[in-house]
């Protein structure tokens, strides 16, 4: 791995008025590690994931990504720099069909103008079969090909959070944070989740939350558990599952038997 990290978030700390949500948490992430983070609800997990991607200002803190200072950046800014997002509710365009979904994970790279791709010139045509060929190497690394044709508001839950991930996949993030993808999945499903994430990061650093805590340990290299805004525990999964604050606070009072220890 590199020596300097994908991303590197230094003395996070959010309040809602009186309200601590995250206490001046240090995230750092190197290049091709995947981190878990869990706890239980109201830990300050998804607030962690919305300062750093822009969506809910710090108090106090610095976001970094590949280096640059991305602290007063705005989420689309951010996003351009390779920080990639997904969310709990799997935050698509119901109207559009599967493949304008991902093809549209394209376009910000395109340099024709508006007027150039309304007169569909040369430039424009070029940009799309570039895009149409792109499409195709996503398939390959996200199996919704038979659904292209599809309305987002068509499609299952877990149908719906496979094409946000071949989303991300075309945008091919360096840094990607992932909020409970394997929520409101079929056991079935959340089996071949961790082999798509693994395939869609192309080597990139991964931040996943999730309470499907044997999903997430089984996938990361590193867990960092939460509680009541503040780190309790970080390491190895194994380490951390066995750590007594993380049994009490979030995986019960007896030994948590999912990680086959």
């Amino acid at each position: 791995m590199a020596d300097a990290p994908a991303l590197d978030a230094r003395d996070i700390t959010v309040r809602f008025g009186g309200l601590t949500a995250v206490d001046g948490i240090d995230l750092s992430v190197a290049p091709g590690e995947i981190v878990g983070v869990i706890g239980p609800n109201g830990a300050g997990k998804t607030t962690l994931l919305d300062a750093i991607c822009g969506y809910t200002p710090p108090d106090t803190g610095t976001v970094h990504v590949d280096g640059t200072d991305v602290t007063r950046m705005l989420p689309y800014a951010r996003a351009r720099l390779g920080l990639g997002r997904s969310f709990q509710d799997a935050r698509l365009f119901p109207s559009l069909t599967v493949r304008e979904t991902l093809l549209g994970a394209f376009h910000p790279s395109f340099t024709s103008s508006a007027l150039t791709e309304g007169l569909r010139l040369r430039a424009s045509r070029r940009e799309e079969r570039d895009a149409h060929d792109k499409l195709r190497a996503v398939l390959d690394l996200v199996d919704v090909e038979r659904y292209l044709d599809h309305r987002i508001a068509e499609l299952s839950f877990g149908t719906t959070r496979a094409v946000e991930l071949a989303w991300l996949a075309g945008r091919r993030p360096s840094v990607l944070l992932l909020d409970e993808p394997a929520s409101g999945l079929q056991q079935s499903e959340v089996r071949a989740l961790g082999t798509v994430i693994e395939r869609v990061r192309q080597g990139g650093a991964v931040v996943v939350i999730d309470h499907d805590v044997p999903f997430v340990a089984g996938l990361a290299d590193r867990l960092v558990a939460m509680d009541l805004g503040r780190v309790i525990a970080e390491g190895p999964p194994s380490d951390v599952l066995d750590h007594s604050d993380v049994v009490a606070s979030y995986l019960g009072r007896g030994r948590y038997v999912g990680t086959g220890r």
